[in-house]
């Protein structure tokens, strides 16, 4: 059986607007989220993917977030949203 994982976001982007939540979540729920805690960014629809953690060993950040393979071992599935603009930017109801 698959683990299913909260619906929590986080900011995880540097210089671009990046959220996500570990776990494939509904797109429609996810960003209601997403506005719901705070984030008004011009965000994009949201995507399934694999990530991957590695630790940051500069200090920079706390770890890195690299979208990886569905079975790369380590991967665990995730929602993300990236920073978009125009007829990418998602659409919220």
């Amino acid at each position: 059986m698959a683990k299913k994982y909260p619906l929590e976001v986080q900011n995880v982007g540097g210089d671009t607007y990046i959220v996500m939540s570990k776990g494939h979540h509904d797109p429609d729920v996810f960003m209601a989220q997403v506005l719901e805690d705070g984030y008004d960014w011009p965000l994009g629809k949201p995507e399934h993917v694999w990530v991957k953690t590695t630790p940051c060993n500069t200090g920079d950040y706390r770890c890195y977030y690299n979208i990886v393979s569905q079975g790369t071992m380590g991967a665990w599935p995730a929602t993300y949203s990236w920073e978009a603009h125009g007829e990418e930017q998602y659409k919220f109801a």
